[in-house]
């Protein structure tokens, strides 16, 4: 097998950036080094174990995205709406995780020190050609420390996780996430929740579309702060949510 790392993104504008003791790895994770790229600390080094289980996304979609990578990729191709470097700039210096990168297009722009998360071998197997460290794992158990990321960059992957599962993947990312650390999530607008989504050009994937309210509740009930989500229009038809959050910082007594 060559390295391990997933996901998906799209189109759409960047504006809800401006606006405003160690944890024991899971063992279902596997970290694999990028070409000339010093592996980050905060990195587990557990071996990764076939047979393993699926927590939080659904194995269907997984399953395709492990059949169809290169398709997938080339029809995506290189990331070119700079949110990815307008996420950087608002983070600064410290370690950012890109959660569903699948095959890395949002990896330069994010620039060192970066960590490529998937659960999808295939995908992880184009991702290696950024560059860039990568870990296989389960988004809902993500093998980092306590505190240990900056910033957690979200483009498209919660969406392929039923509701209740999104919430606890949110919980786990928040306790990665130092205090104040940023979190940038997209996902579809819209009730719809189901694998026959209307237009999806891989049919059979799972996908959860939110509400404005609804994604602003999880997000605070998971221990976010300074929420912001906006309504994005999507270039071919339909609409996302940007939503741009602060892990919570410690009150001063």
């Amino acid at each position: 097998m060559c390295g391990q790392v997933l996901t998906e993104a799209s189109d759409g504008p960047k504006s809800c950036l401006g606006l405003s003791s160690r944890r024991r790895a899971h063992r279902r994770s596997s970290p694999t080094r990028g070409r000339g790229k010093r592996r980050p600390s905060g990195l587990p080094r557990p071996r990764w174990r076939e047979g393993w289980i699926l927590r939080g996304m659904d194995q269907a979609t997984v399953a395709l995205y492990e059949r169809h990578a290169p398709e997938w990729s080339r029809r995506r191709g290189t990331a070119t709406d700079g949110l990815g470097r307008l996420f950087r700039e608002r983070v600064g210096t410290g370690l950012v995780v890109d959660m569903g990168c699948g095959s890395g297009r949002y990896l330069p722009e994010l620039g060192a020190p970066v960590v490529g998360a998937d659960v999808t071998a295939a995908m992880l197997c184009l991702a290696r050609a950024q560059g860039f460290p990568l870990v296989r794992c389960d988004i809902e158990a993500l093998p980092f420390a306590d505190g240990v990321l900056a910033g957690a960059f979200a483009r498209h992957s919660y969406l392929h996780l039923v509701k209740d599962r999104a919430a606890r993947a949110l919980l786990d990312v928040r306790r990665a996430l130092r205090p104040g650390g940023l979190l940038l999530i997209t996902l579809i607008e819209g009730h719809y929740q189901g694998h026959d989504l209307p237009g999806d050009d891989f049919p059979g994937r799972l996908f959860s579309c939110w509400t404005k309210e609804e994604l602003t509740a999880v997000l605070a009930d998971a221990g976010f702060e300074d929420i912001h989500v906006e309504h994005v229009e999507r270039r071919y038809g339909g609409a996302d949510l940007h939503a741009a959050a602060h892990s919570r910082r410690a009150r001063r007594e």
